[in-house]
């Protein structure tokens, strides 16, 4: 499910200097396994996540906290599979279809009997 953005929603998804450089490092860093490189990315998506489970929430039954645990799943796995070659200045967008993906994804598994 693809969810509509406002203007300043999609002001927020553009990188800017600075910060395409901390999410360069950080996504060079996370194809490596670098648990840092994961915090500075989980930090730096965590408004756009958050954004994402709060809409979500709304028009579905899975809790709040599950679908951000998805969305960094998401992330992580945008992180590894974001081609070298590419400008970083497209990893939010190629990250968002992933955060998406995941948060959109069925659960798998046995279903929750309490809460």
């Amino acid at each position: 499910m693809k969810i509509a953005f406002s203007q300043n929603e999609v002001a927020s998804l553009s990188s800017g200097g600075a910060h395409a450089e901390e999410l360069a490092q950080a996504v060079s860093g996370c194809k490596m396994g670098d648990w840092e490189a994961k915090h500075t990315l989980e930090r730096l998506f965590s408004p756009l996540i958050a954004m994402l489970a709060a809409k979500r929430v709304e028009s579905g039954n899975v809790a709040r906290n599950e679908l951000i645990d998805r969305g960094r799943e998401g992330l992580y796995r945008a992180a590894k599979r974001f081609p070298r070659r590419e400008p970083i200045r497209r990893f939010r967008l190629y990250a968002l279809d992933y955060i998406e993906a995941a948060m959109d994804k069925p659960v798998r598994g046995l279903p929750k009997i309490f809460g």
